[in-house]
Formats: structure tokens, C-alpha cells, sequence
């Protein structure tokens, strides 16, 4: 892994932790996380497979959450991320303040990387910006009005549960407003089951653990056949890949990742 620390950086209302490969990099990763979980202090345990390839890595906090600006709406997750790619393919300045430094940041090789919550918002890009196409999606979840109803698998109740009672509402701003909840039944039209059409010139990576009791591995199957059926001439450009010993945890992203970094050619 790099000897250079990573840091906080602030790229316009936006805020994440930097790694850097410290060599000059083949592109950026844009990390996407899930939710519920307190932002990045920089202990990514999938950074260090990363940094191996000459990659540099930004983990951002969306908008409205953590440390970043704004309100945290489902739209304003997917405009994170958005933001993000204009910013750092046009040229950017990223700032931190607390030790008094910026940073020039540019590449012109970009991969969106989304997991869990992260991976209901990284699918939906191609939508809004037709020049990204470079996605991975770790045990994403793509079909969140199905939530619960597999045994043991985590319910929409449960998660806003967890939002409002264990205090993450005041990380997440504006969790807790109607809009999450017509998010959550998949009526607001960002759902990726609704929006693979949108694909069509992408290349996505699916990865997902067949012991998830978070999100059953059954959802990226399901999603995965649904692309194939959208785009039968297109089997190249998918791939999905299950990992019998995985869970909902870094056992497996930390292969997820590596295959991930294989199958794009970095």
C-alpha cells in the first residue's frame, strides 16, 4: 500500500478522503459506499488492492451526509457522484483545510465503484452522463422494494429503523423526510431495475456473496438475467460474479475488487 496517508479533501460541496497510489496513477477510483456507517477516516480495507494498480481512490461523503454539504436525498447521492466525474476528468482543485494544502487533481480514466446502498446510484449514471461507463457494483442493492422478503435479509422498516434510533439521522440529513420513503418502494423512478436501459454502452462488474444476510445474492442474479434479456448482443459487456464464502463485509469486497480491477484491464 502507499506510504503517503490518505486525507480529507474538500472538491467543491464535497468532502471524502483521498488515497494516493503515490506514483503517477492509471485513474481514479470513485468509491461509493453503503449505508449505515460513519464516513471514511481512511481505513477502506479494499484501498490496498487498489493502490496496487496504480490507482488512486476517492471515498466520498454524498451530499447531506457526513461532512459534505447540502441534504441527503436519493438524487443528491447519484449528483455526488456526477459532480465528482466533471470535476476530476476536467481538472479540480481539492482542499484541506485543516492542514492549510490543495491538491490538483485530473485523470482521464474514471471507475465508479458502488456497494450496497452505493450500488442502487452507480448503475443509474450512464443515465444522466452517457460518457460513464466504466461500473462495479458489490452486493449492490438494485431492487430495494423487494428488501425483507427474503428470510433473514434486511427490511426497508429496519433500515430507517436504524436511521432514527441509533442516531445515524444526524449524519444522514434528511433520512428521515417522505422522500426516502418513496425511494425505498421504488417509486421515484431511480431504481435499477427500472433503468437498465441505460446500459447499453456501459460495462458493468456484479459481485456479490452467496451468505449476504443484508441483501440476498438472489437480487444481482435477478438483475443480472434482466440485463442479458435487455441486451442479448451485449453478454461482453456484464459480468457477475458470486463468491460462495462471502458475506456482507470486506470478505468479500476484498475479492470483489481485485476481480473487479481483472476484469477492466487495470
Amino acid at each position: 500500500m502507499s506510504s503517503i496517508k490518505p486525507q480529507l479533501l474538500k472538491i467543491g460541496p464535497i468532502s471524502g478522503m483521498h488515497y494516493s497510489c503515490g506514483t503517477k496513477p492509471k485513474g481514479i477510483l470513485i468509491y461509493a459506499i453503503g449505508a449505515p456507517v460513519v464516513p471514511d477516516s481512511g481505513q477502506l480495507s479494499d484501498a490496498k488492492f487498489i493502490l496496487e494498480k496504480k490507482i488512486d481512490l476517492f471515498v466520498p461523503d454524498y451530499m447531506g451526509f457526513g461532512r459534505s454539504d447540502g441534504q441527503f436525498t436519493p438524487l443528491n447521492c447519484i449528483k455526488t457522484l456526477l459532480f465528482l466525474y466533471d470535476a476530476v476528468t476536467g481538472g479540480c482543485v481539492g482542499i484541506n483545510s485543516y492542514d492549510d494544502m490543495k491538491l490538483k487533481l485530473k485523470y482521464k480514466q474514471v471507475l465508479f465503484v458502488g456497494k450496497s446502498l452505493g450500488g442502487a446510484y452507480v448503475p443509474l449514471l450512464p443515465k444522466f452522463n452517457h460518457k460513464i461507463q466504466k461500473l462495479a457494483i458489490f452486493y449492490p442493492a438494485v431492487d430495494q422494494k423487494s428488501q425483507g422478503k427474503v428470510a433473514g435479509e434486511e427490511s426497508n422498516a429496519k433500515f430507517i429503523q436504524s436511521m432514527k434510533k441509533d442516531g445515524y439521522y444526524h449524519l444522514y440529513r434528511g433520512i428521515l423526510n417522505k422522500t426516502w420513503l418513496k425511494h425505498l418502494e421504488n417509486q421515484d423512478g431511480l431504481s435499477p431495475m427500472d433503468n437498465i436501459k441505460y446500459l447499453s454502452n456501459a460495462r458493468l462488474f456484479i459481485a456479490h456473496g452467496k451468505l449476504d444476510k443484508c441483501i440476498h445474492y438472489s437480487k444481482s442474479v435477478i438483475y443480472y438475467k434482466k440485463i442479458l434479456e435487455i441486451f442479448p448482443n451485449k453478454k461482453d459487456q456484464f459480468s457477475l460474479k458470486l463468491y460462495s464464502a462471502g458475506d456482507h463485509s470486506p470478505s468479500t469486497t476484498n475479492l470483489a475488487i481485485r476481480d473487479c480491477l481483472m476484469y477492466f484491464n487495470l
